[in-house]
């Protein structure tokens, strides 16, 4: 008997630990959406510096995560500027160029989508390595030379006409998500969800690189472009 009561009283001890530690758990056990806004900056590796020089990047994004996996899709804006006026080298027979970047600073356009796990998760950090794939789209104009005699029989470089020019580029990402909470409160039943959820927000610091090509340059030029993003993350677990 007294056996049994000890039992009883460790059971009736060791329960609230129990249900306290699984209430814990339980907004990372259930699926969770959220999103995440933010700013940073990339710069261009290897031959694609040659060409192009680094820029600031706004980014925006939506994230899906169960228990410690995380995806996530995002896009990105930029605009570079040219360190190369002319990446196709179009010249003539004297060597003077026939084309020129009519656009000093292009648009960079680009998304993401990744997959990534928290392997650290203590206290207000969680640390999420990830991978994917990325899409990225450079656009300028470029200036189409000729040469004519002015008045006094000189020659002198002229536009003849304007193309735009799209580069689009298919390649790998990979990162590093570096979660510091801020701050988590209960919501009731939100968005029409039948159940409480638990938001989280968090500033996201996210390290990242990936690869670039543009093999129809003259000479092609390829590289990694290794950035750094700083965001506002939200999620919502429900229970």
């Amino acid at each position: 008997m007294k056996r049994t009561i000890l039992a009883i009283i460790a059971i009736l001890m060791l329960t609230p630990v129990a249900l306290h530690a699984q209430e814990r758990e339980q907004p990372y056990q259930a699926w969770g959406f959220g999103f995440q806004v933010g700013v940073g900056g990339m710069l261009p590796t290897g031959s694609l510096g040659d060409d192009l020089k680094g820029c600031a990047l706004f980014t925006a994004g939506l994230n899906a995560e169960c228990r410690r996996w995380r995806l996530k899709a995002d896009v990105a804006y930029g605009q570079p500027s040219f360190k190369n006026e002319n990446p196709y080298n179009v010249i003539d027979s004297q060597g003077r160029n026939l084309q020129l970047n009519a656009t000093a600073n292009p648009t960079l356009v680009g998304g993401g989508v990744q997959l990534g796990y928290t392997l650290w998760r203590q206290g207000s950090l969680k640390i999420t390595p990830a991978v994917g794939v990325a899409f990225s789209r450079l656009s300028w104009d470029i200036n189409h030379i000729k040469y004519e005699k002015d008045e006094e029989d000189i020659e002198r470089p002229v536009i003849d006409n304007v193309t735009g020019v799209r580069k689009n580029n298919f390649s790998w990402v990979a990162s590093v998500d570096f979660d510091i909470k801020l701050h988590a409160r209960v919501v009731d039943y939100p968005f029409g969800i039948d159940r409480p959820g638990r938001y989280v927000s968090s500033v996201r610091i996210s390290p990242f690189v990936t690869h670039a090509k543009f093999s129809d340059f003259n000479p092609s030029v390829k590289g990694c472009c290794l950035g750094l993003t700083v965001s506002y993350a939200g999620i919502l677990h429900t229970f």
